[in-house]
């Protein structure tokens, strides 16, 4: 721990969030934890230089204010959503709460930005070991690995007593907000702000922004194209956060719940979805053939018109926690079914 870093925790306000995917998808991602490949184009990801020497700088969070006083040389990230906000931002994080042999199930995007971030040894920066099965941090792990900041997810840090834990070791960093998943722009912004990145920040949210509204243009009155998003559970359909569709310029079907409160859609409504674009998680392959045999899902307007995307766990855990890279992996894998629109 640096000698010179002093951690200041005040009051907490909370938001909701607009990006983030299905409930499950977000657990799934937990337990298995932990825009181009890196934001800068004239330099690979380093250590957190200061950027226009701005420390110490003061940092909102979800659970109040953290001060850090110098620099950041050693970033741990508790998950690829924070990985990829530091990679994008141009800092190489020491350690990443990842498993590198899952890790292109997982989180494919980030399997060759994180191995050069790492300087081709993908193995000695992503350790499983910093969070438990749940996604819980691992204090002692964590602690093992040095951080001179801790770049964590708001359901890592649920209450006060955790959260002092975790910043005992180290400055922790999460969005200042007490949703399950905030929004993308919302993370990378507190991120930044820890390694002194905010303006890098806003250039790529400005840039992600014009590559999906370009994407979308392509689709003559994509304004009024409408998508749901939901997983294929064994009774029913549940929705999930499709927000990310508004990206492309699309609005939500009436149904859809991006609040994801609503109760779960029975099977005999299979016929309710009827949005332009549907996205579904199926979740195995043996139920995306039961989908894809079922009469009422075979008229849905989406499947006869070729604008149905069937999702896997790597786009459920993008959908979850979107950043830069996985951002435009996602882009670019729903062009082809936006594009279908036109």
């Amino acid at each position: 721990m640096a000698g010179s870093r002093r951690n200041t925790v005040t009051g907490a306000r909370g938001r909701t969030a607009r990006l983030g995917g299905i409930a499950l998808a977000g657990l799934l991602a937990a337990a298995l934890t932990g825009c181009g490949a890196a934001a800068r184009d004239d330099d690979a990801p380093a250590a957190a230089d200061g950027g226009g020497g701005a420390y110490p700088v003061t940092v909102a969070t979800s659970q109040g204010e953290v001060t850090v006083e110098s620099a950041p040389e050693r970033v741990v990230a508790l998950g690829f959503s924070s990985a990829d906000e530091l990679i994008s931002l141009g800092v190489a994080p020491v350690k990443v709460a990842v498993d590198p042999d899952t890790l292109a199930e997982n989180a494919p995007w980030l399997v060759d930005p994180l191995t050069e971030a790492a300087g081709g040894d993908l193995a000695s920066v992503a350790d499983p070991s910093l969070v438990t099965a749940d996604g819980s941090p691992d204090l002692e792990a964590i602690a093992t690995a040095a951080p001179d900041l801790i770049i964590a997810e708001v359901y890592q840090v649920p209450d006060r007593a955790a959260f002092d834990r975790l910043n005992a070791i180290a400055p922790t960093i999460t969005p200042d907000t007490d949703a399950f998943n905030p929004d993308w722009d919302e993370r990378l912004l507190s991120t930044a702000a820890a390694v002194d990145r905010t303006e890098r920040a806003r250039e790529l949210i400005a840039e992600l922004e014009e590559e999906f509204a370009a994407a979308g243009a392509e689709v003559p009155g994509i304004g009024d194209r409408t998508y749901q998003w939901v997983r294929a559970d064994d009774n029913g359909y549940v929705f999930g956060n499709g927000s990310l569709f508004e990206l492309f310029g699309m609005r939500p079907a009436d149904n859809q719940d991006n609040t994801q409160t609503a109760a779960a859609l029975s099977l005999e409504n299979t016929g309710d979805l009827d949005a332009d674009l549907l996205a579904v998680w199926a979740q195995t392959e043996e139920r995306q053939a039961e989908l894809e045999a079922d009469p009422l899902f075979r008229e849905l307007p989406s499947v006869r018109n070729g604008t149905v995307y069937f999702a896997g766990l790597d786009f459920a855990n993008a959908i979850n926690s979107p950043a830069p890279i996985s951002l435009r992996w996602l882009r670019d894998e729903l062009s082809p079914v936006v594009g279908a629109l036109a």
